[in-house]
């Protein structure tokens, strides 16, 4: 599975329970395509493209009269041709059961004259036009959860096209080599997958050559059977006005596609990207491909394709090189661009979040951060997932909420984790390492796993993966049994210290703001409307009485002691040693003073602990400002302090 895919596009889950493995990929399809030759040229201005993509196709075991590929209606075909003689085509609807948007791509049928003979290779040239124009649209979120939603867009802003925009003939679950040879306009610059064959820099343009394909660091080469030595699932492109820093790490280019004004960053990030590349490459064998780019995207992103990952120019400004971020996408050249899921149940984003979110800090001997990322997946699994909406680790395919983050990313990773206890170090690594060896190039599924993991080990699995991956839940057991936290248990919502996503996930909940239209609440309003505009949240206005319905949910207290009555209603619940003032605060021990300084803290509802009441406020609107546009990205702690937007210290509720 293609990681874009599985952030890109967003589809409806099944219903909870207990499921049983399986495999939606076609049996036996009447032909498969081989390759794409694209010669691409790109007009952001207009929002237009041009492509002429000869595909190689081999068909299967009987005569071909006809192929169907999908395309963007957009992009409308020229001319089809074999060998130099055109063939009649037709446009038509998709088939019901395609997983691509009806609304925008059709079929194109071609009919061969002369057929093609079962087991033959031949070529099929398509030329075609048109505009590519979705402009990125933010998703309904507080916080980070999926990329802006767009299915495709070329603008002076930047461009984006991917398999999701059905930009080149296609079919549906191919896997298949890509040369690309991309002009843009002076200034520009192109990202594709794979090697870099060449970057020409000419007065109407820049050129550049791209191969997705070969594995390593070889050259792109057919084996003597006729098939390509790594196909990919897509092709996806990335240009804009780029500088481009590279280095080398090993065998391995690295390289950065920043825009100027982030361009200062490119060294930062090429360290990281090295240091990742070369632990990685000890733990799982040698890295798939020749090159590995960090690209600044023109819409906020953080999307892993193979040999480079796409990020949000404020992501990248947000210093992302942390194992959780750039460690993530780059363990996905391996795990998810390299072997790929099987389209059934996705376990790609679970081994990546062990390997990388969680597993870094064992490797770099930080014991305390290993069991606090273990302590994080049982949290956030006992905050988004509530017993009547879970569903079971073979169901999850693709992120589209923080339910989906709880079971497919934390609680697959945790799984992981048990898996390892189960067998032990040395096996469960031998069989990572097999599984890349083996599945290179290849689709695998939670079965193929179930099998690998099983024969390394020497053993039968099937009752941990029955247990863990096919069923729903959680164990139930209490921290006094798992002090060490490396069992998957379902926590009690009383027994998490309070915190902001206790307010973000309660059924009851309600905002509450200072009175008046002063210029010094204008960030509290910003805030205020932006929670009831994306999550339907009732906003109160603080005055002299206090409503008690306020007593029985939870409440996000805005501006404190500006918020009068509300304040003091709330303060009953400020746990020992808070103190907080117009001018100043205490917490966490120390005091803090100043106009560049805000605090977020939780606290139990003073009228009901079951809910909780989230207060947060500046010492100045200036200090208010950056953190309210960010808040709901600091919802894991009691208590956080900022000074000019940024955290200074922080803890959780003892």
């Amino acid at each position: 599975m293609t990681v874009l895919r599985a952030l890109a596009v967003l589809v409806l889950l099944q219903g909870a329970g207990c499921v049983a493995f399986s495999s939606s990929l076609p049996a036996k399809p009447a032909f498969r395509l081989l390759r794409h030759d694209i010669q691409l040229t790109i007009d952001p201005a207009s929002h237009r493209m041009k492509g002429l993509d000869r595909v190689t196709i081999l068909a299967g075991g009987r005569e071909l009269r006809e192929i169907a590929v999908t395309l963007n209606k957009a992009l409308v075909v020229a001319w089809v041709s074999r060998r130099g003689a055109l063939l009649p085509f037709q446009p038509g609807p998709l088939p019901p059961a395609t997983a691509l948007d009806a609304g925008r791509a059709h079929r194109i049928v071609v009919q061969l004259d002369p057929p093609a003979i079962a087991g033959e290779t031949f070529a099929l040239d398509f030329d075609y036009a048109g505009e590519i124009n979705d402009p990125p649209k933010a998703p309904r979120h507080l916080r980070f959860v999926t990329p802006s939603e767009t299915s495709g867009h070329i603008g002076p802003e930047g461009v984006y096209i991917g398999p999701e925009t059905s930009w080149y003939p296609d079919v549906p679950n191919s896997l298949a080599s890509y040369r690309v040879r991309a002009t843009t306009p002076p200034g520009w610059e192109t990202v594709g997958q794979g090697a870099l064959l060449a970057r020409e820099v000419m007065p109407q343009g820049t050129r550049t050559t791209w191969e997705a394909g070969a594995c390593g660091v070889r050259s792109p080469e057919v084996s003597a059977e006729g098939r390509f030595d790594c196909p990919s699932e897509g092709m996806t492109l990335a240009a804009g006005p780029f500088v481009i820093e590279a280095q080398k790490s090993g065998p391995v280019e690295i390289a950065t596609y920043f825009h100027p004004t982030e361009a200062a960053l490119a060294d930062e990030y090429l360290k990281a990207a090295a240091e990742y590349l070369e632990t990685y490459s000890a733990l799982l064998g040698p890295y798939p491909f020749p090159r590995f780019s960090i690209v600044e995207n023109f819409f906020a992103s953080g999307l892993g394709m193979p040999s480079y990952t796409l990020l949000g120019a404020g992501a990248i400004r947000r210093h992302y090189t942390q194992p959780y971020a750039l460690g993530h996408e780059i363990v996905h050249s391996w795990i998810g661009n390299h072997v790929f899921n099987d389209g059934g149940g996705n376990w790609v984003e679970g081994l990546t979040t062990y390997l990388a979110n969680y597993y870094w800090h064992e490797l770099k001997g930080d014991s305390r951060k290993a069991r606090e990322e273990r302590r994080m997946m049982l949290w956030n699994y006992a905050v988004y997932v509530p017993p009547d909406r879970d569903y079971p680790v073979a169901q999850f395919t693709r992120k589209s909420d923080q339910r989906d983050n709880a079971i497919g990313y934390s609680k697959a990773a945790m799984v992981f984790h048990m898996l390892r206890r189960e067998i032990g170090d040395e096996r469960f690594f031998a069989a990572i390492r097999m599984l890349v060896s083996e599945y290179g190039g290849k689709r695998a599924g939670w079965k193929d796993l179930e099998a690998l993991f099983g024969r390394v080990a020497g053993r039968d699995l099937r009752s941990f993966f029955a247990r863990w991956i096919e069923q729903q839940g959680a164990a139930e057991a209490t921290a006094g049994a798992d002090p060490d936290v490396h069992l998957f248990r379902r926590i009690p919502r009383g027994d998490l210290p309070a915190m902001l996503n206790l307010f973000v996930t309660d059924a009851k909940r309600l905002v509450v703001m200072p009175a008046g239209g002063r210029q010094d609440v204008a960030p509290y309003m910003e805030l205020a409307e932006r929670v009831s505009k994306q999550e339907s949240v009732a906003v109160q206005t603080a005055d002299r009485s206090v409503p008690s319905e306020w007593g029985k949910a939870s409440v996000l207290l805005l501006g404190g002691p500006a918020a009068g009555a509300a304040f003091e209603w709330a303060r009953r619940g400020l746990p020992p040693g808070v103190e907080l003032r117009p001018d100043g605060f205490r917490i966490g021990g120390r005091e803090y003073g100043g106009a560049d300084k805000a605090v977020l803290v939780s606290f139990r509802n003073p009228d009901d602990p079951a809910h909780v009441v989230s207060l947060f406020y500046g010492l100045s609107p200036d200090a208010a400002q950056p953190v309210a546009r960010l808040l709901f990205f600091y919802g894991w702690n009691s208590w956080l302090v900022f000074e000019n937007g940024k955290v200074v210290a922080r803890g959780d509720e003892e």
